[in-house]
């Protein structure tokens, strides 16, 4: 049986697969199958498949499995939907509603301070309560089995529930408010090579396509090259990123970024397929080569992969 959400026993709190991966990655979870059942007295144990692996078939992506009993009152034994309780203390922008009554996610730019704090040491309230202690959402919020929840901090959980969504042939009903816009899952992506910058949207989406990585002769970072250009005009303008050392240092999920990084640019053709948060601005290089290049301070808003994770018609 599949869970939206469970108990984490090592951040003492309930999670959906999206925060376990990445609080597994960041070393705040320490084994897949620390995990309970979120029903209420229930303490059936709950692992998180591929939360260890460095997932790249999103067809096998990180997702929660029942292996222990149900108590005979667990509402996700009985089928009834689960009430679910949050604190006061929120950083949620947006009032959401139920699962069943709304099918929009939120994407917010930047992760509360809180988001990696090590848990407490204090006893678990599991049995006693369904309070949420994550800052992310709004009170009284009620979730059944099937569906997500949670706030979306990253491209690569965008990816992610793009995918999840296309598999359980939810996609056409499903949006994602950025940055105060609801949009249809199906209009954030756009690849590189088909898009003219004059025609560009005026926010930022997600685009995507293939990269070169190569490490900086600086040895201080890596960069990104597209293999297909933008398009101004008649004129074909190269697309790159930079990420520097100093960026990956500091991000909590590190050990991701560079297990990926460093595998890409020892094959022989160090290619990766690219998604970025963004909008492009065009530069000129002192050789008077032209470039549509991504800026970047927030490896959340950059998702790197060794294949293309979407259907075939986004393999470009």
């Amino acid at each position: 049986m599949s869970l939206d959400i469970a108990y984490s026993t090592d951040v003492n709190d309930y999670i959906d697969p999206d925060r376990a991966y990445e609080f597994y990655w960041s070393g705040l979870i320490k084994d897949k199958r620390n995990f309970l059942c979120p029903g209420s007295d229930c303490m059936a144990q709950v692992t998180c498949a591929n939360l260890d692996e460095d997932v790249q078939d999103m067809k096998v992506s990180p997702h929660f499995r029942v292996y222990g009993s149900h108590s005979s009152t667990c509402e996700i034994f009985n089928k009834i939907p689960l009430k679910l309780h949050y604190n006061e203390a929120s950083y949620i922008k947006k009032e959401k509603q139920s699962i069943d009554e709304s099918v929009v996610d939120l994407f917010l730019l930047e992760r509360p301070a809180s988001y990696y704090d090590e848990p407490s040491n204090t006893p678990s309230n599991k049995l006693k309560t369904h309070e949420f202690k994550a800052k992310n959402h709004s009170n009284n919020t009620t979730t059944q089995e099937n569906g997500s929840i949670g706030t979306i901090y990253s491209v690569r959980a965008i990816v992610g529930r793009y995918i999840r969504y296309k598999k359980d042939k939810s996609i056409i009903y499903r949006r994602v408010n950025i940055q105060g816009k609801d949009v249809n899952y199906r209009s954030v992506f756009k690849c590189i090579w088909e898009q003219d910058l004059e025609s560009l949207p005026e926010h930022p989406v997600v685009y995507y396509g293939w990269a070169y990585i190569n490490r900086l002769k600086s040895n201080h970072g890596y960069q990104i090259k597209f293999k297909k250009p933008f398009k101004k005009g008649e004129e074909e303008l190269l697309s790159t990123i930079m990420i520097s050392d100093r960026l990956i240092d500091s991000y909590k999920v590190k050990k991701l970024v560079i297990t990926r990084l460093e595998k890409i640019i020892k094959n022989e053709k160090p290619l990766a397929f690219i998604f970025i948060f963004g909008r492009p601005y065009e530069s000129i290089s002192k050789t008077g080569v032209k470039y549509a290049n991504f800026s970047i301070t927030n490896l959340d808003m950059i998702d790197i992969n060794y294949d293309c994770p979407l259907p075939k018609e986004y393999n470009k």
